[in-house]
């Protein structure tokens, strides 16, 4: 995967982790996991395993797309840096006395 590729994936996770009805329903989707696991009988050995399952798998797809984010966010330090190396010696110049105004 390219560079570009990382950061645009990285902008679609930022996108989706900043949109409000993810939010909610990612807050719903783990508050109905709780509540299930609090009525689930002590018994239930296998019943409350799965929902252990299920609230660390919620978290993961949440982790993920924090990662695709940060791995987008490296990547686009690559391809800055990569320009600036590639921009000539006129342009550096140039570029660093107008950005220090």
């Amino acid at each position: 995967m390219t560079d570009s590729d990382e950061v645009r994936i990285a902008n679609s996770a930022r996108e989706l982790l900043g949109n409000e009805a993810y939010k909610d329903a990612m807050d719903s989707l783990k508050a109905q996991i709780v509540e299930q696991w609090k009525e689930c009988p002590v018994r239930d050995v296998e019943g409350q395993r799965l929902l252990l399952q299920l609230a660390k798998l919620a978290e993961k797809f949440d982790s993920i797309l924090s990662g695709y984010v940060m791995r987008g966010d490296y990547a686009q330090h690559r391809i800055d840096l990569n320009n600036e190396r590639n921009e000539s010696m006129g342009a550096r110049v140039m570029r660093r006395t107008f950005s220090r105004q």
